[in-house]
């Protein structure tokens, strides 16, 4: 409603024509802007990430060898003990 005009006169003059495209360009302009800031600060955290993690001097996982018999995150005293029949009925 904002461009509504009373008479039926819908024709653009010129200087808003102008006006138009220079907002758009603008507009056009500060998004790649601050797309372009953004893409920049995620690539030199990226590096910045890379270098720490590549100069680290502590290992930066744990491997199992294959002379491990128990797994990881078991408990080590646990015995399986097999189940009892003893809760069963036969008639």
């Amino acid at each position: 409603m904002i461009f509504h005009q009373v008479g039926g006169q819908n024709k653009l003059t010129l200087w808003n024509k102008i006006t138009l495209i220079l907002w758009i360009g603008i507009s056009l302009a500060l998004l790649s802007f601050f797309t372009f800031t953004f893409f920049i600060i995620a690539i030199v955290v990226g590096v910045v990430i890379f270098t720490m993690s590549f100069f680290r001097s502590t290992p930066g996982s744990v491997r199992y060898s294959q002379q491990d018999k128990v797994p990881p995150f078991s408990n080590p005293n646990y015995r399986h003990k097999p189940p009892k029949d003893d809760d069963i009925i036969d008639i």
